[in-house]
């Protein structure tokens, strides 16, 4: 497991030596959202709903919702969650796919585990039945470290468009 550690972390130390910074993202904030924007809209005790943005009245969200007629006023301050569909920042896409990549990693390492211990190659068939447990766990460990830093590159090169958490203002 320390073998583990030691690769990952020296698997991040090339950037960091190179002086490669990230830009600065933008930050997650109300004023990212803009006119014609899809939200998803969280108010206490009710299902989130998706709407469209079409502007600002004081702190009011004009809201335009599938099957109502008329638009929907709502205050950020009334929200318990609020959501827009935009590109990600690097930093988004970064953490989004590592998580991805990890999860992926985990279920295709163990798999790769079992396989590597079926066919004897990794330890003695005759061996006590414990070496399956090790075998894939030690396995999918490496699957989620090399998923992790995988999904976590081409996340940050790449990051795509997702729903993105916005922070809401809170009363003071």
């Amino acid at each position: 497991m320390r073998f583990a550690a030691l690769v990952g972390i020296v698997a991040l130390v090339p950037c960091s030596a190179l002086g490669q910074v990230p830009p600065l993202e933008v930050s997650s904030d109300p004023s990212r959202i803009l006119s014609g924007d899809s939200l998803r809209v969280k108010l206490p005790f009710s299902p989130a709903v998706k709407a469209v943005f079409l502007g600002w009245e004081a702190d009011r969200m004009r809201l335009q919702v599938d099957g109502m007629t008329q638009v929907w006023p709502v205050s950020v301050y009334d929200l318990s969650r609020l959501e827009l569909r935009t590109q990600r920042t690097r930093r988004e896409g970064l953490r989004h796919y590592a998580v991805i990549g990890a999860a992926t990693g985990l279920f295709v390492g163990a798999a790769i585990g079992l396989v590597l211990h079926a066919s004897g190659i990794t330890d003695d068939p005759g061996g006590p039945p414990e070496q399956i447990v090790t075998t894939t766990l030690r396995v999918a460990g490496f699957g989620v470290i090399g998923g992790f830093l995988t999904g976590g590159y081409f996340g940050g090169q790449s990051p795509g468009t997702g729903w993105v958490s916005i922070s809401l203002p809170t009363r003071e």
